[in-house]
């Protein structure tokens, strides 16, 4: 029997998988590509190339789909490196209590650390501890019905302690207002008008008691149970 041959076919790997969606299964894959041989073989070699990326079994983001640009950002950051949730400055952005303009797409994830470049636009996770992973976030569905896993408030900004502000030195509770509001320039007024004291005291348990995260926690739980943060 004769073996099959790609160059029977004038269409290329990339454009073939242009027209496929951004998460595309397994057995599309296989019947996109069953003029080869070996399916199997052509599915493994295009995640080599970097044109697909395996999501869980089953199932990859087709970094060639031609809908990437139209698909939501949060959508193709879950989708992108799993698991992972969004987080940090994006996250803050998301919920309105940062001001600068924030242009990458940022998450954490079990996951050694990395990043992406997508047509549009970056990506980037970083790694965090399994036992910090599992708490803090949520399902958020869009107006388009579809839904993505995002950090709440109080676990944005604590990821983003964590993660970016590693040399931060609190002394005094001065330190931490200076910090959250001057360095990150977060709106606190908004911030506790949008959070919940019940998330915040989650969060506790998973920090030590003598670690920057636990003591920014203890202030905003304070801070937030004495309705100090009202504007006079």
């Amino acid at each position: 029997m004769k073996k099959k041959s790609a160059n029977l076919n004038s269409t290329s790997d990339a454009e073939a998988l242009a027209g496929l969606p951004v998460r595309v299964d397994y057995l599309l894959l296989e019947d996109c590509f069953s003029r080869y041989k070996s399916p199997k073989k052509k599915i493994f070699d295009l995640k080599k190339k970097g044109y697909l990326r395996a999501i869980k079994r089953g199932q990859y983001f087709n970094l060639k789909s031609k809908f990437i640009e139209s698909t939501p950002s949060e959508i193709l950051a879950n989708s992108l490196y799993f698991p992972s949730y969004i987080s940090m400055e994006w996250a803050l952005q998301h919920y309105g209590l940062i001001m600068d303009r924030v242009t990458t797409i940022t998450s954490v994830t079990l996951l050694p650390s990395k990043d992406f470049t997508t047509p549009q636009a970056p990506y980037s996770y970083k790694h965090i501890s399994k036992n910090r992973y599992p708490v803090g976030f949520s399902t958020v569905t869009n107006d388009s019905g579809e839904s993505f896993l995002i950090a709440r408030p109080e676990k944005a900004l604590i990821d983003y302690v964590s993660i970016r502000a590693k040399n931060l030195t609190i002394k005094t509770a001065g330190d931490i207002q200076e910090f959250l509001e001057n360095d990150l320039r977060l709106d606190l007024n908004e911030f506790f008008e949008i959070t919940d004291i019940e998330n915040l005291k989650e969060l506790l348990p998973y920090y030590h008691r003598n670690s920057k995260e636990f003591r920014i926690l203890k202030w905003l739980k304070s801070r937030k149970e004495n309705s100090a943060w009202l504007d006079p």
